[in-house]
């Protein structure tokens, strides 16, 4: 369907990468080409029924529309997901839903991704319920947490799901809200909002509200799979106001962009012209000033421009200095007034750049890289309606609320961390949300403007396509080991593993009907259901003692028959296991990889160790050898690894190849064949023993769990396949995690047991980006106990990861003294990290040389040149920087020097102008 949508615009600019093909700049609209353009704002005749329903709508009576009145029915018997366009009134049905959660005497949790927009709801419900009753918890704010609602962020949600499951207890709350569920596709943070519905306790109803994302119905089954409760979705395309695109010709004139048959035609020609012809460097904004005219005279403001970058976001504010916009007295009198009552109360924003736009055209830049005060200021006077325009990058798109009545689009890429990528629908989709505001527009506006990186084919294109699907980004790290095993033994684990999210769409895509495809808890509901007379206490443990005992019983048969199949071959081939050294008929090495015994010829699969024959077209060379093939063994053995492929295993022989190996005697081969056998016999008394242990030997079921045609057995065959297919789907997370369970075991936070030792009880309070190095830190002394600003600089390493140089000439003394210090007890640990394939700390000494600076009274700004970046990302340092202090307060009774000093580093750094009013 998306490619038959797509022929409509594809004749014209086709998405091309940048480097192979260069992007065509404004042109013009087919005059003539060696005349320059005179801009002369104007609209289409096509564009005038639409633009005579611009205006406000009549102010009546609030009425819920259908698929809100539907979400809040189907809540009462099911979890619910929202999938709805941005502004379509989905808070409304937490309202409903918190409301008779209330009304129950039930507690009610409403998450969010973003401290922002929990402050928000937090005021905004708190004047709904009344604020005795609401408290909110983000990490920076505590307050009234026994209340009946909390509203806070994701992380903290998931955090306290962490202490209730390793204190035994369970959430207290009837109701859970997730707000922006959308964001379980995010790749740095979707983890926590997968963590958070698997560990849920089920009888907490579940309402998920989301953008509109293309397998809503996927997300509600996979509720189903983990939570086995009914899950419905409620699907709403329709938004609250309606959105026309447009486009901008570099004469002025604004059209229509697309139509039923795909691009406008005059569009379409335009593109066409256009396509040998570039204006200006790839760099080149858009002519502000003459876009705010138009939009201006076309009734089409307020708007969003969405641009490439800060840079971009702050030079458009000087271009727009020759824009003529109609500001209302009334309008100008209002900013004016509460222009002069923020500043009175933030002076440091009397010097801000920004200041000369926003007071002439009431337009203002908006990005990361300002103030959170400059940002607030700015978010409230878009709210009340007196600002004209403002500049901002795509990333404004998600979670803010800034309503406006057109969106400007100038480029159709983005800036995705590493380079620059198209836009997917998806982005589009959250940029022109914001676009038609909603009980103050009758219809939004997406303005296109072409440029040197605008493909308007691409974005006529994902203007009519569906958002892409929500995919799992699970992953494993430290701080989630830690914290399940907290509460779970390993093999508990790798069943939670395989509810996720990643494992349940691996499972669908393998099912030929993936909407029959049961989850693992109704199949042991069946299960239940059927243990009449069982002595098992539940169909979980049945299904796992039944699996375990046929895996004792195969241990011994398989070892029995080891041992019979020895005394046949001799000792030769109780030597030849894995790693083995031994030589072949012809002279040369080999190392044995694994024996193969099929059909009537034993031998062994190996690896050559002869230089001239190791590696064949750059992988192993690996040959198979029959026992009468091998004539000579050593007592060398190689450690070669299971896993890492072909590259892992070449260099594991090439470390480890002897020079020249030492041949077992006839009495050493004796030696090696008792011990093999003595092993085997042992363990399969080992075996016998833990089978009757079992209750199965004398349990009344005992025949029907071995009757195959029994419906019991069948109950707990289809259990049990199912339980296999998630741990097989799973594998790669719980490979991933059995990997971080053996660094966290040699490092001894993790006993042999897979239960956490004392340091790793500690080290799971730790719920930060770096808790392995950062405890390994505390366990060297290496962080101070006694200096709160010390700590905080040293700790500010930890939180930024941008690459910087080296040296900083702002280090004083005693911070580098400290340093030096700190980097000398971790590095060892560090240098291990990387040997096992984990990521490790950036560590710039500016981040801890501005924070320190700042936490000893340092003038902001002064704070800011020793940092080397804007505002912005210095006040994000320093609040990330209090984040992992507060941390650390957690280790008040391991650690209380250390725990008391952090507190006080975190009233120390926060201070405005960093601290956001609330």
């Amino acid at each position: 369907m998306a490619t038959k949508r797509y022929s409509k615009f594809k004749k014209t600019n086709r998405p091309t990468r940048r480097g192979t093909q260069q992007k065509r700049a404004m042109g013009k609209s087919g005059q003539d080409q060696g005349r320059k353009s005179v801009f002369a704002p104007r609209v289409h005749p096509k564009l005038e029924p639409i633009l005579q329903e611009v205006g406000s709508p009549e102010i009546t009576p609030f009425v819920a529309d259908p698929f809100q009145t539907e979400a809040v029915e189907k809540l009462a018997f099911s979890d619910v997901v929202v999938s709805a366009p941005t502004g379509s009134g989905k808070t409304w049905i937490a309202e409903q839903a918190i409301r008779i959660a209330l009304e129950k005497g039930q507690r009610a949790w409403y998450a969010s991704p973003l401290k922002a927009l929990s402050n928000a709801k937090y005021a905004e419900f708190g004047e709904i319920f009344g604020p005795e009753n609401v408290g909110i918890l983000t990490g920076d704010r505590k307050e009234n947490p026994s209340a009946q609602l909390i509203v806070g962020t994701t992380e903290i949600l998931r955090n306290q799901l962490y202490d209730s499951m390793h204190r035994g207890l369970d959430l207290n709350a009837g109701l859970v809200v997730l707000d922006e569920a959308h964001y379980l596709g995010d790749s740095e943070r979707g983890v926590v909002w997968e963590e958070v519905i698997i560990y849920l306790p089920v009888r907490v109803r579940l309402l998920l509200l989301s953008a509109t994302v293309e397998n809503a119905d996927q997300i509600a089954r996979w509720l189903n799979f983990v939570r086995d409760e009914k899950s419905t979705t409620v699907i709403s395309d329709q938004r609250p106001v309606p959105l026309y695109p447009l486009f901008l010709f570099p004469d002025g004139e604004i059209s229509p962009l697309t139509n039923k048959k795909g691009l406008f035609s005059k569009v379409k020609r335009f593109l066409e012209q256009d396509r040998p012809r570039r204006q200006g460097p790839l760099h080149h904004l858009p002519p502000v000033s003459q876009v705010l005219n138009a939009l201006n005279q076309s009734n089409l403001l307020p708007a969003i421009f969405f641009l490439k970058s800060r840079a971009d976001c702050d030079a458009a504010l000087g271009m727009a200095a020759e824009a003529s916009l109609r500001i209302e007295p009334s309008a100008r009198e209002e900013l004016g007034r509460y222009l002069e009552e923020f500043i009175e109360a933030y002076p440091f924003l009397k010097d801000h750049p920004g200041l000369h736009a926003l007071r002439r055209l009431h337009v203002a830049a908006h990005h990361a890289g300002h103030l959170p005060h400059w940002k607030l200021l700015v978010e409230k006077l878009m709210q009340k309606g007196l600002l004209k325009a403002i500049f901002s990058t795509s990333t404004v798109a998600a979670g803010v609320n800034f309503p406006a009545r057109t969106v400007v689009v100038t480029q159709s890429d983005r800036f995705n961390g590493r380079e620059f990528v198209n836009l997917k629908a998806t982005d589009l989709l959250q940029m022109t949300g914001r676009a038609g505001r909603r009980g103050m527009d009758k219809v939004g506006f997406c303005l296109t403007v072409p440029g040197p990186f605008n493909e308007i084919g691409l974005l006529a294109y994902l203007l009519h396509s569906t958002p892409e699907p929500i995919e799992s980004q699970l992953s494993i790290n430290f701080s989630m080991v830690l914290n399940l095993l907290l509460s779970h033994r390993p093999a508990e684990v790798k069943q939670l593993l395989g509810q996720s999210l990643a494992t349940y769409q691996r499972l669908e895509s393998t099912q030929k009907h993936p909407k029959s495809a049961g989850g693992l808890q109704h199949a042991l509901k069946k299960v239940g259901k059927s243990l009449t007379g069982s002595l098992c206490p539940g169909a979980e443990e049945a299904v796992i003692r039944r699996r375990r005992r046929r895996q004792l019983e195969e241990i011994k048969r398989r070892l029995t028959g080891y041992m019979n199949r020895r005394s046949e071959l001799g000792k030769l081939w109780a030597s030849l296991h894995r790693g083995r050294v031994f030589m072949d008929m012809y002279g040369s090495l080999n190392a044995v990889l694994r024996r193969e015994d099929t059909g009537n010829q034993p031998g062994m699969l190996a690896v050559s160790l002869e230089p001239e024959r190791r590696l064949h077209k750059g992988h192993p060379r690996l040959e198979f050898f029959p026992l009468d093939q091998v004539a000579g063994v050593y007592r060398e053995v190689l450690h070669l690894p299971r896993a890492g492929g072909g590259r892992v295993l070449s260099q594991a022989v090439l470390d480890q190849t002897p020079r020249r190996p030492k041949e077992l005697t006839a009495k050493e081969q004796d030696t090696l064949a008792r011990e093999r056998d003595a092993s085997d016999e042992k363990r399969i008394k080992e075996a016998e023993a833990e089978l009757k242990t079992l209750i199965c030997s004398h349990c009344p079921a005992e025949k029907k769990c071995r009757q195959k045609d029994s419906d019991l057995a069948k109950a707990l065959d289809h259990a049990e396949g199912l339980l296999v297919r998630m741990q097989e789907e799973s594998h790669t997370f719980w490979y991933d995690f059995v990997r971080y369970l053996e660094f966290l075991r040699t490092e001894g936070y993790v006993d042999d047991q897979g239960q956490l030792t004392e340091d790793g009880l500690w080290a799971s309070k730790l719920r930060l980006d770096q808790p392995m190095i950062i405890a390994e830190a505390i366990r060297q002394k290496a962080l101070p106990e006694n200096d709160p600003v010390l700590l905080a600089g040293l700790v500010a390493l930890f939180v930024d990861d941008r690459e910087r140089e080296t040296d900083s000439p702002y280090l004083s003394h005693r911070l580098q003294k400290a340093m030096n210090r700190l980097k000398n007890a971790i590095t060892p640990l560090m240098d291990r990290l990387r040997q096992w394939g984990f990521s490790t700390a950036v560590m710039p000494p500016t981040a801890g040389a501005a924070v320190f600076a700042w936490g000893l009274s340092a003038e902001f700004n002064e704070a800011v040149l020793i940092y080397g970046g804007a505002e912005g990302d210095l006040a994000q340092l320093i609040y990330r920087t209090a984040d992992n202090l507060r941390q650390l307060t957690s280790l008040h009774e391991t650690h209380p020097a250390l725990a008391a000093s952090a507190r006080e580093g975190v009233e120390l750094l926060l201070r405005p102008p960093v601290v956001v009013p609330t």
